[in-house]
């Protein structure tokens, strides 16, 4: 089983390899900005969310003393989940932010397209498709578990 893993790695990595060899268009520098602002923007409203729930839940808590000199370890574990918990749903939701700002540019969309056809997978249906799947679970588990870590969250000492 760890050999068919090791398989599996070998040939995400090769194809994965292959996909960037192809990528040669200057418009896929249009995807860094974007996909930088959705993922921290994304992140940032989850923690906000996260942070709200927290504070309906203990008021006293004020977000200055989030991670303070001293912290303990039953504090550091649920305030890390707290904040990072969101993070693969922040990352999926700026790729997908990324694909949609690419597409509004035709110049982009055109010179993008070109390059997925013929590459099963690869166009902005299917990649953002598989995106927003990523995504829906992603977003739950990480609110799920945030939402338990600011619970958890009893002191921030």
């Amino acid at each position: 089983m760890r050999k068919q893993s090791l398989q599996q790695v070998s040939d995400y990595y090769s194809t994965a390899r292959l996909r960037a060899g192809r990528r040669r268009s200057p418009w896929n520098l249009i995807l860094i900005l974007p996909a930088l602002f959705g993922w921290l923007g994304s992140w940032y409203g989850f923690f906000r969310i996260l942070w709200a729930f927290h504070q309906t839940l203990y008021p006293r808590h004020a977000f200055h003393d989030f991670w303070q000199e001293g912290v303990s370890f039953a504090s550091l574990v649920p305030s890390f989940l707290t904040l990072f918990a969101p993070f693969p749903a922040s990352i999926c939701i700026g790729l997908i932010f990324a694909n949609c700002v690419a597409r509004l540019i035709p110049p982009a969309r055109r010179a993008l397209d070109a390059e997925a056809e013929g590459y099963k997978g690869t166009g902005f249906r299917e990649s953002t498709g598989a995106l927003v799947r990523w995504a829906a679970w992603a977003v739950a588990a990480g609110l799920i578990i945030g939402l338990v870590a600011a619970s958890l969250l009893k002191s921030l000492r």
